[in-house]
């Protein structure tokens, strides 16, 4: 692709991980984006505002971290106003039935020391243990054999209390994946360029508005802007590779092109002479799903914590939106590995987060709106020595995938996708200035 004029450019998928293409991508070479769908933003975007009795919808409740910088360079990109957008909070663990704890004003790794030594609701030999936990896994190598989490809380003897009032929320929430298969590797990784990075890498990033406003709505304005050309509600057809090193979207010829979309979408897209042992990988996946329960109350809802969790429960973590600055009377409530759970009706749904609000706020009366949102296949599950695929073909194609899937160390989040983006960008336009 050595050529001194700018490349075309097709990036295929308006998610996270499109969108972060598209921005390192924009100016760069001439650019058009396809988006199947209406709304830009994949598996993290909004559904609406003023919805069925609630100020706005989105498809999950998404919960980010100071340690997403990836993503905060996106955001400062495309213009995005942090004081507006997010609620920023140090580093807090609240469960409502069992272990809290809040770091302080010390310096890293002091302030999650003192933290879990001044930690309430477990004793302290469970203190003790828990430090030497972190600890273990903020020195643990990717070199080291994987493992299953649960397995590695059984080497260390892991009380039944610090499993579900800490190890249990924490892995359900970062890899939404269960103990009994998620990987222990990833889960460290995770950990240490996480809270054990720096003090602030562990600070809540909440968001104070709808995910369309948050990133996509901001990045297409960014992008129209720079020129790129936005092909909302374009499905794109399997990709044909030319002589000469193009590819075909939809007819149309490119120099190279992203595909920025799910994996159980991207064997359908990539040519129809991609090797199967590269598409085997995709096949062999397993997923996860997210479910979220908004609900919505006459009277204000006051939660004892901005991010209120169960160690029993239905609802893992409940978040009250007056508390991030909007609608008093909203809570939403996150439950990984839905799929687990034997509820499939949303009344049931909305009963069973109920029940867990009026734990933590007796005095509430009954929802006068609910709205249940599952995304069946969330996220890849972060099992022990997941593959991931070899591109090599596809790049030699001129084809570079991005997601979440793909990332090496961390599980499939909103940062994961944002650096696979930017990482499929910078490859595609070293390889055309060779």
């Amino acid at each position: 692709m050595n050529d001194k004029r700018l490349p075309k450019v097709a990036v295929i998928g308006a998610g996270w991980s499109g969108l972060a293409a598209a921005a390192a991508l924009a100016g760069k070479s001439e650019l058009v984006v396809f988006e199947a769908g209406k709304t830009a933003g994949g598996r993290a975007r909004s559904l609406g505002r003023a919805v069925e009795g609630f100020s706005f919808l989105d498809n999950g409740q998404h919960i980010m971290l100071g340690a997403y910088h990836a993503m905060q360079t996106l955001m400062k990109t495309v213009g995005v106003d942090f004081d507006k957008a997010f609620m920023r909070l140090p580093l807090q663990w609240y469960m409502a039935d069992g272990l809290r704890f809040q770091t302080g004003i010390l310096p890293a790794p002091w302030h999650i020391v003192k933290a879990v030594l001044f930690a309430k609701g477990i004793s302290f030999g469970e203190k003790i243990a828990l430090s030497r936990q972190m600890r273990a896994l903020q020195l643990r190598r990717n070199s080291e054999p994987d493992k299953t989490v649960a397995q590695w809380l059984s080497e260390w003897r892991v009380s039944r209390r610090l499993q579900s009032g800490f190890w249990q929320p924490l892995v359900l929430g970062a890899l939404n994946t269960p103990l009994t298969s998620a990987s222990v590797n990833t889960l460290a990784n995770v950990v240490q360029d996480g809270v054990c990075a720096g003090k602030a890498a562990g600070n809540y990033w909440l968001p104070k508005q709808d995910l369309g406003a948050l990133l996509a709505e901001p990045a297409l304005a960014w992008l129209k802007r720079q020129g790129v050309g936005i092909r909302m509600g374009e499905r794109v057809g399997r990709l044909q590779t030319l002589p000469g090193g193009r590819v075909t979207v939809n007819g149309e010829a490119f120099d190279a092109v992203v595909t920025a979309v799910a994996p159980y979408h991207a064997a359908a897209l990539w040519p129809k002479e991609t090797p199967s042992a590269l598409t085997s990988v995709l096949d062999g996946y397993a997923y996860h799903a997210i479910t979220t329960v908004y609900l919505c109350y006459a009277e204000p809802v006051k939660l004892p914590a901005a991010l209120t969790g169960f160690a029993e429960g239905t609802a893992q973590w409940l978040l009250a939106r007056g508390g991030l600055g909007g609608d008093e009377h909203e809570v939403a409530a996150v439950i990984s590995v839905s799929d687990a759970l034997s509820i499939r009706d949303s009344a049931d749904w909305m009963a069973q987060v109920h029940a867990d609000v009026k734990r933590v706020c007796p005095d509430i009366g009954e929802p006068l709106a609910g709205r249940v949102i599952t995304e069946k296949r969330a996220t890849v599950a972060s099992t022990p020595n997941r593959q991931r695929p070899d591109c090599a073909w596809l790049h030699h194609q001129n084809i570079y995938p991005a997601g979440d899937y793909l990332h090496e160390r961390y599980p499939a989040t909103l940062e994961a996708a944002v650096q696979s983006g930017q990482a499929a960008a910078a490859l595609l336009l070293a390889d055309w200035r060779r």
